[in-house]
């Protein structure tokens, strides 16, 4: 894990400064003469991860998109609402201009050439043709990754799967929905042949075959092919790579990150490098200090989630801490229901930006889940179907479920998605994916009014005004 956030780090500061070893100035490094070897190719593939640890990411963009767009998370209450794209996405006042919209947008762009680079650049290097074929196929697997991230929030994108070396031609219409998701299929499948089951400790985190079969799963279950997500769920389990802790705490235990409930994590190491988590900061109350540190409160969990929870459920207060005037520290008055997100906390961390928490993009929680809910799509709630979620409940102190019709069961096996991963980055995809957007935030705050294109984000405007060839989404 180290040595790719490391490489990345020096990636970016050998074309962004001057080399320090060999003094090479920075105007010398080009794609030509930079793609020259083995490191090179090694670097320029822990490029491509980068930006999933910035905070037009995982950082803290996709936060503010798939939570606090929900009834998980909400603004206000007393709290500082001074940001007004987190409250535009809260309260879904949004418009093509918020600009985290774009933010997003430019940064899995980014992620997006740098992959189409690697595929490119390093087929002609002179190196070990395994270690070749296992890079680009790391590539690949995150240009899937990265559209995967687009087609689900916005709907059709341009479709760009050449390296863009200049400023020229840019013009690009957008693709179907059909067209990106069948290059994304096509992307996690060839690079799914190719990557290993798993790493040695010193490259644990980059994609593997397990990361790439669980993917597809999940891209079917969007697209509501019930028997293939089944499938591709079925083939992760039956691997023998991944199994849950014990216990749901160990699962994000910081000792425990690229364990064997990781199947693919955003990485992150405090120390000074760049590269830390912002997550045990931002999510923490601005009350509750760490080291001298105040936290941001981003993510501010509702009412509504908090009493999803049955008060026996193990899972409630490792993901969530309730603070009140008597706690320690206690919350001011002023915020109406002082809920925050608890599941990230380094106690170690010297500031916000240096927490060593990976964010978990898929756990093997979500497959056993994704597994239940295909096989209850396709036949009803099957004993495979019950045994993958009550090991879940077995584990949150929960009564297995037993005896529920079709519909009830696809109920359970949602809220079991909600309580399990609350605060990783699946409740809006749940919400759109499944049409309970609206209903589920009237349920929340029945003031919030979900305009029925609202399971879609607006493209940003900004790419609109200078992309003449981008239409919008409906209703914006």
């Amino acid at each position: 894990m180290k040595k790719i956030l490391i490489a990345g780090f020096l990636l970016a500061f050998s074309i962004t400064g001057c080399e320090v070893l060999d003094q090479t100035p920075e105007s010398s490094f080009t794609p030509d003469n930079f793609y020259r070897n083995a490191d090179d190719a090694k670097a320029a593939v822990s490029a491509v991860y980068d930006p999933l640890n910035t905070s037009n990411m995982y950082g803290q963009v996709m936060w503010i998109l798939q939570d606090q767009a929900t009834d998980d998370a909400e603004w206000g209450g007393g709290r500082s609402t001074a940001n007004q794209a987190k409250n535009d996405l809260d309260k879904h006042t949004f418009t093509p201009a918020t600009s985290t919209f774009q933010s997003l947008w430019t940064t899995v762009y980014q992620g997006i050439n740098r992959a189409n680079a690697v595929i490119e650049r390093v087929p002609p290097i002179a190196m070990d043709e395994t270690l070749k074929a296992r890079y680009i196929a790391e590539a690949t697997f995150m240009r899937g990754f990265y559209y995967f991230t687009l087609v689900r929030l916005f709907g059709g994108v341009p479709l760009m799967l050449k390296e863009t070396t200049s400023l020229n031609n840019l013009a690009v219409s957008r693709a179907s929905v059909d067209e990106v998701y069948n290059q994304v299929i096509k992307d996690f499948t060839d690079a799914e042949s190719v990557l290993p089951a798993s790493y040695t400790v010193a490259d644990r985190g980059r994609a593997t075959k397990g990361a790439a079969s669980a993917f597809l799963a999940k891209v079917y279950l969007t697209r509501k092919d019930w028997a293939k997500a089944a499938a591709k769920a079925k083939e992760v389990i039956d691997s023998g790579v991944y199994d849950l802790w014990a216990n749901f705490s160990e699962a994000f235990l910081i000792a425990n990150k690229n364990g064997k409930e990781a199947v693919f994590e955003m990485q992150a190491l405090g120390g000074g490098f760049g590269e830390g988590s912002l997550m045990q900061g931002y999510m923490r109350p601005p009350f509750d200090r760490v080291n001298g540190v105040a936290g941001f409160g981003d993510d501010p969990v509702t009412e509504n989630l908090y009493k999803a929870y049955k008060p026996e459920d193990k899972r409630r207060d490792v993901t969530i801490k309730l603070y009140s005037a008597t706690t320690t520290p206690a919350a001011p008055a002023s915020v109406a229901y002082p809920a925050y997100v608890y599941k990230y906390l380094d106690p170690s961390a010297t500031s916000n930006g240096e927490g060593s928490n990976n964010y978990p993009i898929i756990r093997y929680a979500d497959v056993l889940l994704m597994y239940a809910e295909a096989l209850n799509e396709l036949n009803g709630p099957t004993p495979e179907a019950y045994a993958a979620v009550n090991r879940l409940r077995k584990r949150a102190g929960l009564p297995d479920l037993a005896d529920l019709t079709k519909d009830r069961f696809r109920d359970a096996v949602l809220l079991e998605r909600r309580l399990e991963l609350a605060f990783e980055g699946h409740r809006w995809y749940d919400l759109a994916r499944t049409g309970r957007l609206i209903e589920a935030i009237k349920a929340q705050n029945p003031t919030i009014v979900v305009p029925a294109n609202h399971s879609l984000f607006p493209i940003p405007q900004s790419e609109i005004d200078v992309n003449p060839q981008l239409t919008q989404n409906p209703g914006y």
